[in-house]
């Protein structure tokens, strides 16, 4: 396989990968929009989750 062959390979993943992060952005984005005070309480619950298990780490 040489450099462009490579080359081709990488930017076609790229492009694929770029148009998959979009794709899932957008679908978050729209449930988040339609969804928009579970979202809040999903946020809430998993940052008090978080914050409970580095207090008790601390100890």
């Amino acid at each position: 396989m040489n450099t462009r062959e490579m080359t081709d390979k990488f930017q076609d993943w790229q492009r694929r990968a770029t148009e998959t992060a979009r794709n899932v952005g957008q679908s978050a984005d729209r449930y988040v929009r339609d969804n928009t005070w579970t979202s809040i309480a999903v946020a809430a619950l998993l940052g008090c989750i978080v914050g409970y298990c580095l207090a008790s780490s601390r100890d």
